[in-house]
């Protein structure tokens, strides 16, 4: 099996938010900053980006964003931190990358906090789950102020190269990249398998869980689309981390940030 090369992880903004919201019935009153980070997959025949964050255009101006706005953001931004050089473009910069160089852009599902700079990747082929592209426009009602069109309207276009996936796909078609379905946070959520020549095997769990703590514990987040489709999900990845001996980051953990701080190999 042909391996990645590298594995990184970037931060595109803080955001302060009650634990509980992390953590269904977790230390509710007490803050949590959590990061909203995207991550990069060099590998020999390519390069791939999974999710791109929370978007500072939107932050910057939330009445302006997308073709109605998204105003109501305007109460969140006291909450959020992020900075110029906090944008995928000067992150990737940082490591000797552009947005030009990204062939593959994964997203694991089109809330706010990982769908936000995909009009930064244009030339890249976007790789979704077919029933997150249909529910990211009908949310269900707890759920709709996680979706922004200005996120990912353009994917209605024509314009970018979209692809979209059921059940398990093999990105580089060598297993070395793979997503595999995890719904329940959202219909359409999608995790990600990374194999590295020293680390060994990686998943990139995505909001399968918010917190290491959440995700052993199995407290998940409440707004979740369907609870007891996200335990299945879960305990199915758990299960999956066990036969591949794949050490799990969660996307909001900021102890796991702190971990591939220097990319993983």
């Amino acid at each position: 099996m042909t391996t990645a090369t590298e594995l990184y992880e970037f931060n595109t903004a803080n955001w302060a938010l009650d634990n509980s919201f992390m953590e269904q019935l977790t230390d509710p009153g007490e803050s949590y900053t959590a990061v909203c980070p995207f991550y990069l997959v060099d590998h020999p025949e390519g390069t791939a980006v999974v999710d791109t964050g929370l978007s500072h255009d939107m932050l910057d101006d939330p009445a302006s964003y997308g073709q109605h706005g998204a105003e109501f953001m305007e109460a969140f931004l006291p909450a959020i931190e992020y900075g110029p050089e906090m944008h995928p473009r000067a992150q990737l910069e940082d490591v000797g990358y552009s947005p030009e160089d990204i062939d593959y852009l994964v997203l694991t599902h089109l809330h706010s906090d990982h769908a936000g700079h995909i009009d930064t990747f244009p030339d890249a082929e976007i790789i979704v789950r077919e029933e997150e592209l249909r529910y990211a426009h009908w949310p269900v009602p707890v759920q709709e102020v996680f979706y922004l069109e200005g996120d990912f309207d353009m994917l209605r276009s024509g314009a970018y190269d979209v692809t979209p996936v059921r059940g398990e796909y093999d990105v580089f078609g060598d297993g070395s990249l793979v997503t595999f379905p995890t719904p329940g946070h959202t219909p359409g959520h999608q995790s990600v398998q990374v194999e590295l020549p020293e680390t060994g095997t990686v998943i990139l769990g995505a909001d399968i869980a918010h917190k290491e703590s959440g995700y052993e514990r199995e407290h998940l987040a409440s707004f979740n689309y369907d609870l007891s489709q996200s335990i299945e999900s879960l305990r199915a990845l758990k299960a999956r981390a066990r036969r591949e001996g794949a050490e799990v980051f969660v996307t909001h953990d900021n102890e796991h940030i702190e971990m591939m701080a220097d990319g993983l190999r």
